[in-house]
């Protein structure tokens, strides 16, 4: 008989800055006007080297590859300079089924997790997309409700701005609260997000949705 082989050890791209995101894959990331590649949210500072900025390369629904930085303790995009905040985690995860129809989701969810300077605290994080996916949205579902609101907008603290040819989303969310996913206010924010596209309803303002009903 003989022994079986050794199970092979997997191999293990190297990631830099620990935020779960390969440096091949952050040295890919393409930022605002005048930003090196490589530099996702275009603060002069590579990606792979930055804990607080993770950008890795999603499939879009027509099976092309775009680009999508986060950055945590976000101002505007860039990371607070005091921050101790990290992402340790940033992946494409698949749409669930039980999303509202009316959402069109061109990169199925950005799914993350981050470390925060305070447990209990509330964070924010800044997404770039490509404006050319159509999102008009960070569509996160509500743990206790489960409704799906935009958090980049208003009603939300959220924004949506456009920088230098990229879509900024802005968004806040609580440790602990009703959108991080492991709803303990633990010192880190577990999330999946839609940078998605809502048609607007009548009244041009779609902020929240519930089983494709606007409310």
């Amino acid at each position: 008989g003989g022994s079986p082989a050794p199970a092979p050890t997997p191999h293990k791209e190297p990631d830099t800055d620990s935020d779960g995101v390969p440096d091949a894959q952050e040295n890919l990331a393409i930022g605002p006007a005048g930003a090196a590649v490589g530099d996702g949210n275009g603060d002069n500072v590579q990606d792979r080297t930055q804990a607080a900025v993770a950008s890795y390369s999603a499939t879009t629904s027509s099976s092309s590859s775009t680009s999508v930085t986060l950055v945590v303790d976000s101002q505007d995009g860039k990371v607070t300079a005091s921050s101790t905040a990290r992402i340790t985690s940033l992946v494409q995860k698949a749409t669930p089924t039980q999303m509202p129809r009316a959402l069109e989701t061109p990169i199925a969810l950005t799914s993350f997790k981050a470390t925060l300077d305070a447990a209990g605290s509330s964070e924010t994080f800044s997404l770039y997309v490509d404006p050319k996916i159509g999102a008009n949205g960070y569509w996160v579902q509500d743990g206790t409700t489960g409704t799906w609101v935009n958090l980049a907008s208003s009603p939300y603290g959220g924004k949506m701005v456009n920088e230098g040819g990229r879509l900024r989303l802005d968004f806040q969310i609580k440790d602990g609260g009703p959108f991080d996913a492991d709803s303990t206010a633990d010192g880190a924010v577990t999330a999946s997000g839609a940078a998605a596209k809502m048609p607007l309803s009548v009244t041009g303002q779609a902020s929240v949705v519930h089983d494709g009903f606007w409310f």
